[in-house]
Parts: structure tokens; sequence; C-alpha cells
């Protein structure tokens, strides 16, 4: 019996043992510690990606550094929308296999002289760059509430968030467009909230799932794995609450009350199964055809590759 319990003992240490090496490690990059990718730290958190037997690798690099690790391998996914978009708008060979946010999640913030967002005509509105993501997201939003984004002077500071709202604090621009916890500090601070998520009906996502074309061919059920878990950590967002803003409160250090609020004005930009409309798409593409400098039609198959997503929906019986 001894014997027996032993040969046991050890079939199942060895068999756990290969259960643990199987895992297949996955490299996923995402551009900020920022509430646009907080499903796939939700997807950490409550186990998702160890479930589909996967150890994920989540790596913050800049958007500039992803495209050339993608293209060498060196990075296997990333969450990140606008640069993938751009460069599959060039015809490098990545595909957007589904939206984690399908509107920004950015505010305008402005100085607290400045009450309304009509107030914002000839004022400066920082921004990292040309094209970035908060730019984008404030031009929508400027235009979502009647202003000529023309009657607006755009400042490019680079940086990240923290340097654009020391800048602002010290009154070298008159707003920027931030995300949250940003608003919510500086409403505190007795800045004033222009505009955001709330005000949009459409506008560009700034987080998404995408892949090389090369790896969404050879590794396609990894690839599918990979989504379900994201997807999974999606939905939780969207149906767990309280767990969610304990996830939030420890990524960001953040207090429950800030994290508590936050939720709130980011879930709205959320999309509910990674699906978005077709306007959405389009709207990111036009809004960065200068950037690109192209005026030619861009198909939507040359930038994503929604046969995954269907496919996980389906399964996950997502309607």
């Amino acid at each position: 019996m001894k014997i027996r319990l032993n040969v046991l003992t050890v079939s199942l240490v060895v068999l756990l043992s290969a259960s643990l090496h199987a895992a297949d490690r996955v490299i996923i990059s995402y551009s900020s510690r920022s509430y646009a990718f907080l499903p796939a730290q939700i997807a950490v958190a409550k186990g998702f990606f160890k479930e589909e037997n996967l150890e994920p690798l989540l790596i913050q690099m800049r958007s500039q550094v992803t495209v050339p690790a993608l293209l060498s391998g060196e990075v296997h996914y990333t969450l990140s929308f606008g640069n993938i978009i751009g460069s599959a708008m060039a015809g490098l060979p990545f595909k957007i296999l589904g939206v984690l946010t399908d509107k920004p999640l950015h505010s305008i913030v402005a100085r607290p002289e400045i009450k309304t967002i009509g107030d914002m005509r000839g004022k400066r509105m920082g921004s990292q760059r040309i094209g970035g993501s908060d730019q984008l997201a404030a031009e929508a939003i400027f235009q979502a509430k009647g202003i000529d984004v023309k009657d607006v002077q755009f400042v490019t500071l680079g940086g990240d968030e923290p340097v654009r709202t020391e800048m602002l604090r010290k009154g070298l621009v008159d707003a920027i467009c931030t995300v949250p916890p940003g608003p919510v500090r500086l409403a505190r601070e007795g800045y004033n909230i222009l505009g955001g998520p709330k005000d949009l009906k459409i506008g560009s996502p700034i987080s998404a799932v995408a892949v090389t074309d090369t790896r969404l061919k050879t590794h396609r059920e990894e690839t599918k794995r990979v989504l379900r878990a994201l997807l999974r950590g999606l939905r939780a967002m969207h149906e767990r609450r309280d767990e969610t803003i304990t996830i939030m409160s420890k990524w960001l250090s953040q207090t429950p009350d800030v994290a508590r609020d936050s939720y709130d004005s980011i879930l709205p930009s959320f999309s509910p199964d990674g699906g978005t409309v077709d306007k959405t798409y389009e709207f990111a593409i036009e809004s960065r055809k200068a950037t690109v400098r192209t005026d030619k039609p861009i198909p939507l198959s040359q930038v994503r590759d929604l046969s995954l997503l269907r496919e996980v929906q389906k399964e996950l019986r997502i309607q």
C-alpha cells in the first residue's frame, strides 16, 4: 500500500509539474499605468489568464517602442490602439482584434477661472503630441460641444500626464485633456471639468487587443485564449463593481473614494463585449490620416480582424 501511495504521489507531482510547465508565456505591452488598461489587470488578478493556461507578462512600454518590439517578436501582443491603427494604415502587418475602450476616457480640465467649454476659445490647450490620444479626445469633445477646434490653440507639451498636469498648475497652459483619476483630483483642487466621455457619442479608442499578422496566423489558438482572458476581464469590470474598485485602488495606489469616483466616470467608455460600431474605426482612421500622410480610403479589413472576437463572444455567450 505504501509503495502504491508513493507511486501515486510521484505521479501527481509529475503531472502537476508538467501542467505548470505547459503554461504558455505571453508578453503583452501597454503604454501607461492608466485605467485604459484596467481589464488586463483584472484578468491577472482574477486568474483568467491562468485558467487559459497562460503565463502573462505585462510590460509597460512607450507607444513608439511597441511597433518595433511587436515586429521583432520581443512582444507578442499589445493593448495599444492609436499607434497600431496608424501603423496598420501605413501598411505594417498589424491587426486589431477587439477594443477595450470604444471611446476616450479623457476629460478636458481647465484652470479655475475658465468656467465653460466656450471660454476655451482663444485659450491654450496642452497636449502630449500632435495626433496623440489626448489631443484627439480633446478635439472630439470640443466638436461634440459645438466648439470649432480652430478656435483653440493646441500646445505640444510632450511628457506624461503628471508633467502636463504640473504645467497646468503653473499656468503654462489653460487646460489639458487627462484621464481618471486626474480629473477627480484636479476638481478637488478647484479646477473645472469642462467635458468628458459622457459628451461623446463616438470617439477614437485608446486601448485594444492587437497582434501581428504573422502571430495571428501561427499562434491562432493562443491568440484566442489571450483575447478570451482579456474579454473576461472586461466583462468583470462591468459586472463586479466592488471587486473592480478594489483592484483599481491597489494597482494605482489610490484611496477607495478616488477609485470609486473614477470607476463611475470611466465605465461608459469601456466596450461591453470587445466590439464597437464601424463608425468608431472610421472616426479613428479619418482623424489619423494627416499624421499618416495619406488621403486614400483605408478599408477596415486593413486594420482589424474580428473573426476571433466573434468566436469568443459566442463561447462566452456575449450578445
